[in-house]
């Protein structure tokens, strides 16, 4: 009697599988893919069909998918965008984005210049840059988070009856992000040159940064929230900062609300570093003011028993902002 041979699988027959396996998920990736793309594109719809945190209208000129198979992006050839409620428009360059296919809520993009921004009552930008970059974590019914940096920033500033101003940064950075029912912002402009045409009056080189939080209104990151009024908010100013270099800053702190008519109110505490030097930097840019920059500086000099840093209290009531008893500016509504 013949020994029995154990049976076995052809070669052929073990490549048939493998290759079915391989096309199975082929068209179960690809399915998940369009999926996701799907997903994301629903979210798009929803943030430019006006529900967005600004309620605008956002145009986004021969919209196109792209990506497969490992990314999902949006790309335009322009985009800009309508927001009637506050009279502002804009339009931009290219924009490109993309977003893992594993995570298509966290999207990363880039914008073209150059760019325009109009409002109503005649202002203008005209902005260049050399980069402009976003990154954005969204859910299907908000915003989480959001940042933004840039590179070799140029803006023109045009406003009815007020000379035209030019403005450089060389790099800024701007996050916000919810933080439970409050807002947080934080954001840097490194190396900021401002001039105003036909004049001698140019500010000199100066960084600037702030960092806050608004109180109780995560909520104008939804994509529901049409309008985001600002007006009736508390916050807490945690840190504005305004560096020239030398030793000469200027830091602000304190808690600040915005009232129904935009006037603003608060109490912020002012530290000052290298008051000399600041007065110096005053009466460079406006030389008619030199008197009364230089009495101030003497009298912040004394009330900091002679020291060239120190610290203050100012309150704002209204708009009108105090030091002491002694009003010293005012604020216009926002």
């Amino acid at each position: 009697m013949a020994p029995s041979t154990p049976s076995t699988t052809p070669p052929s027959r073990k490549i048939l599988r493998l290759g079915l396996a391989v096309v199975a998920v082929c068209i179960v990736y690809t399915g998940g893919w369009h999926l996701a793309a799907t997903t994301l594109e629903q979210r798009i719809e929803t943030i430019f069909e006006k529900q967005n945190p600004l309620g605008a209208v956002v145009e986004c000129q021969n919209r196109e998918l792209r990506g497969f198979p490992f990314r999902i992006g949006l790309f335009c050839e322009k985009l800009a965008f309508d927001d009637h409620r506050n009279g502002i428009s804009a339009s931009f360059g290219d924009f490109r984005s993309a977003a893992q296919i594993y995570a298509p809520g966290h999207i990363v993009s880039e914008l073209d210049g150059p760019g325009e921004i109009r409002s109503t009552n005649g202002t203008r930008v005209s902005l260049q840059w050399d980069m402009l970059r976003s990154s954005v974590v969204t859910s299907t019914a908000y915003l989480e988070r959001s940042s933004a940096e840039s590179q070799g920033l140029r803006a023109i500033v045009v406003t009815p009856d007020v000379p035209v101003f030019d403005v450089a940064i060389a790099s800024s950075e701007m996050h916000i992000r919810r933080n439970g029912e409050d807002l947080d912002y934080a954001a840097i402009g490194r190396d900021i040159r401002i001039a105003v045409r036909d004049s001698q009056l140019t500010l000199p080189p100066f960084s600037a940064s702030i960092d806050l939080t608004v109180a109780d209104r995560a909520d104008l990151m939804d994509y529901d929230k049409s309008g985001g009024a600002i007006y009736g908010t508390k916050g807490q100013l945690r840190r504005v900062t305004f560096d020239f270099g030398e030793g000469r800053v200027v830091m602000l702190s304190g808690p600040l609300e915005v009232g129904e008519d935009g006037r603003l109110d608060g109490k912020l505490r002012v530290e000052l570093e290298g008051i000399s030097g600041l007065a110096e930097t005053l009466k460079a840019v406006m030389p008619d003011a030199a008197s009364e920059i230089d009495t101030a500086s003497n009298l912040l000099t004394a009330l900091f028993g002679g020291n060239q840093n120190g610290a203050t209290d100012i309150r704002i009531r209204n708009g009108v902002v105090t030091l002491g008893l002694f009003p010293i500016g005012e604020i216009p509504p926002l």
